[in-house]
């Protein structure tokens, strides 16, 4: 009994990934023991007895019949026009014990002709000892679909792997994740990426002892291969004025666009930026300040710096310059100066740290007007994860052409965790100014949200 045992853990062991296999699976059928393919049709050797004839040329694998299924085969082989299944027996030998140091073959008819007692089973008694238990190494286990962060695998209970277990998988680009269980079943099992893992479907596995390679603060992502999203700040302002000092009811929005694009397996990034944009409405007046940029950068794990060139934009500022009476030594009206905080800038941008995990962002612009160089723009942000899916983040910044916020809020993967295919939720609370250049601003709360895709 023990031998056959082995044998059929071994098969099962050995059983490749297959589409056989996930169609067994999707099906319910049980283990897999061996599959052939013939003429379009799959013939699969289960665990549980019997053949199944599958067609898998739909979109959805099909259970065309299943035959002997009060027996089990452990390997199928194609034979010309036959199919050959090779079945896992348990028979019975007589030995005589005449001369109990030399057992010598004997008939079954022989042994059993003076037994009046013997009770002959089709099923093993239950044995007080539990089955051997394989070990941990030999459970090679296959990935049969990954997603939004769950990963589901080729064995279940009946594999060993237990909730709470761990497995080893070791991905096509030859790095290694160690994920935990989270849901076993009796032939699949489920387990949970982590921040910015990634694995796929055809990786294999391992159950093992090792930790849990999931990080919260620092999670090892790679950077994305292209991210593009927006961040909006819709905001009421109070006390609110006219041109003519009458109140209004006036609000305005402040707006974040930005796409970056990381070009093959480089560690260079290029993105465009609206780094912001402002709308103000309800005055009669003019408030658009903004900035906006392309740039250039080194981007890895837990760094990126780089440079880039753009633009700041907003309305004049313009005030009357008086003159003076020589006489009199009493000013007098001159003419309007108009003095403007636009033109064209040099970006630098900063990350210390993960992008989905801690970090400090710094972004900033040298603004270049009248053959000189000033201060143009500034914001910075800084990141704290919470939980597996969620961080808590605050950000705020501020330019000489006129838009100026600050704000608190929290970031939550709404799919996957970190690589391709997932989206990101930003939401928060905030404060938000933009100005029409004379100094008459409008300011206010504002409630926010955001969305950042990952294709």
């Amino acid at each position: 009994m023990l031998l056959p045992t082995l044998l059929a853990s071994a098969i099962v062991a050995q059983a490749p990934a297959s589409p056989a296999l996930r169609a067994a699976e999707t099906l319910g059928l049980g283990p897999v023991l061996d599959a052939v393919v013939h003429q379009g049709v799959t013939y699969v050797a289960l665990g549980r007895g019997g053949i199944a004839v599958l067609k898998l040329d739909g979109a959805a694998p099909q259970l065309v019949r299943r035959v002997e299924e009060g027996r089990r085969f452990v390997r199928l082989v194609i034979v010309n026009q036959s199919l050959l299944a090779i079945e896992q027996r348990e028979e019975a030998h007589a030995f005589s014990l005449a001369t109990p140091e030399q057992p010598r073959p004997d008939s079954l008819a022989s042994a059993l002709g003076s037994a009046r007692d013997l009770t002959v089973v089709t099923e093993a008694p239950p044995t007080h000892a539990p089955p051997p238990t394989p070990t941990t190494t030999a459970q090679r286990l296959t990935i049969t679909a990954v997603k939004d962060g769950d990963v589901t695998l080729s064995g279940g209970d009946t594999a060993g792997v237990r909730e709470g277990s761990r497995v080893r998988v070791r991905t096509q680009d030859a790095r290694e994740v160690v994920l935990e269980v989270v849901e076993s079943r009796e032939d699949s099992a489920r387990a949970r990426l982590g921040r910015g893992e990634s694995v796929r479907v055809g990786d294999s596995a391992v159950v093992t002892d090792a930790p849990a390679t999931a990080r919260l603060f620092f999670p090892e992502p790679g950077v994305p291969r292209l991210r593009y999203g927006f961040h909006a700040r819709p905001f009421l302002a109070l006390d609110a004025t006219t041109r003519l000092g009458r109140s209004a009811r006036a609000g305005g929005l402040l707006l974040d666009a930005f796409v970056a694009w990381r070009p093959g397996d480089s560690p260079v990034v290029l993105s465009a930026q609206l780094e912001p944009v402002g709308f103000g409405l309800g005055t009669g007046l003019r408030h658009t300040p903004g900035a906006a940029y392309v740039a250039v950068a080194y981007s890895t794990d837990f760094l990126e710096v780089g440079i880039g060139a753009g633009a700041l934009f907003g309305q004049k500022s313009c005030y009357p310059e008086y003159e003076y009476d020589p006489e009199t030594g009493q000013p007098t009206e001159g003419k309007n100066v108009c003095d403007s905080n636009a033109g064209p800038s040099i970006q630098q941008v900063l990350r210390l740290g993960a992008l989905d995990g801690f970090h400090v962002a710094w972004s900033s612009s040298i603004l270049s007007r009248d053959n000189q160089f000033r201060f143009g723009s500034g914001r910075g942000e800084v990141q704290v994860p919470l939980t597996p899916s969620l961080s808590l983040f605050g950000a705020g910044g501020g330019a000489a052409s006129g838009w100026n916020f600050g704000e608190v809020g929290v970031r939550s993967f709404l799919k996957g965790n970190g690589g391709a295919g997932t989206t990101v939720l930003s939401a928060s609370l905030g404060v938000v100014s933009l100005s029409d250049g004379t100094g008459n601003a409008l300011t206010g709360p504002s409630v926010a949200i955001g969305i950042e895709r990952r294709p």
